[in-house]
């Protein structure tokens, strides 16, 4: 390991000191509405929160702290690629979208990603791709010869730009030569062709159009995901692992302990796991907190925000 990630470890440890405990939950689900509970935040160490009147800015901003951080936290280039591809597509979605309703959407974007949200913005805007990965550059360039041939559909660039994000996300891995990244990679493919596949099998999408929206990488076969599909499988043909997510009773919190599990299993702090975890850790209490701060707004009673709290 260098020398560089050695140091950078010493400063996580003290970093993940900082992170919202379970007393700091709790009183943030006592909070009577918003404008409290964003105060509370505040307190908390969320700098941004108190200042916005919308949570969703604030905890965006929050993101963008921590994506500045593991900048300098994560020696590893590729792992770091990794890390914030997540963050690119979001932006990328946002602002090609923007471009065909002819909006500037630059305000919704993460600022600390790999591009500066508005330099990203006038290269989209002009159909200059040249600096992006090549599979974010082919999907931008698909995506423009289907409008131009009238499929002006959303998921359409949905589709197509999450197609490029996992594979630019098995690239780095990779490239990383870790294999915990590679193992995070290819859950992260299986989680999400599972849900894919329960999300469209209830929805009665037909195979063909299922099929088109499947991720290579997995670990899961496109057979057996075809076949949990059309019913010729049931969840009980999967690892047991997995079956759980099936259900789709807290899909994410159930993936999101998968993945954390798997992290701890390359527990060594002479690593850049410990990076890892902490970036995790912070993407995860960031959600838990936007949950917390959703039922507030939307009046769901202290005692049940509390209960869900704890099975979390």
């Amino acid at each position: 390991m260098s020398n560089e990630q050695l140091f950078a470890n010493g400063r996580i440890a003290v970093l993940s000191n900082k992170l919202l405990t379970a007393d700091k939950y709790i009183r943030l689900t006592e909070c009577g509405n918003l404008a409290e509970a964003l105060r509370t935040l505040g307190e908390c160490g969320y700098s941004a929160a108190a200042a916005e009147s919308d949570y969703e800015q604030a905890l965006r901003a929050e993101l963008d702290e921590l994506l500045a951080e593991i900048k300098e936290l994560c020696a590893n280039v590729n792992a770091l690629k990794y890390l914030l591809c997540k963050y690119d597509y979001h932006n990328a979605k946002v602002l090609v979208k923007g471009k065909y309703m002819r909006r500037d959407f630059t305000a919704y974007c993460f600022e600390n990603a790999s591009y500066q949200p508005a330099a990203m913005r006038d290269l989209i805007n002009n159909d200059d791709y040249g600096k992006f990965s090549r599979n974010m550059a082919e999907a931008c360039d698909s995506i423009d010869a289907r409008f131009a041939d009238g499929d002006r559909s959303p998921q359409t660039v949905d589709r197509l730009l999450d197609k490029a994000y996992f594979a630019d996300l098995a690239r780095y891995a990779k490239a990383s030569l870790s294999r915990l990244m590679s193992k995070l990679s290819e859950q992260y493919v299986d989680y999400t062709d599972l849900t894919l596949v329960m999300r469209m099998h209830k929805l009665g999408i037909d195979a063909a159009e299922a099929d088109k929206w499947l991720i290579d990488g997995g670990s899961i076969g496109r057979k057996t995901l075809l076949g949990l599909w059309s019913g010729e499988l049931s969840v009980s043909d999967l690892p047991e692992e997995w079956r759980g997510i099936c259900s789709g009773v807290d899909s994410e919190r159930r993936y999101a302990s998968m993945r954390n599990r798997l992290i701890e299993e390359y527990a060594d702090p002479l690593t850049l796991q410990p990076a890892l975890k902490y970036f995790y850790a912070k993407t995860d209490e960031t959600e838990l907190v936007r949950r917390i701060l959703a039922d507030i707004k939307n009046g769901t009673d202290k005692e049940k925000i509390k209960e869900r709290l704890n099975a979390k």
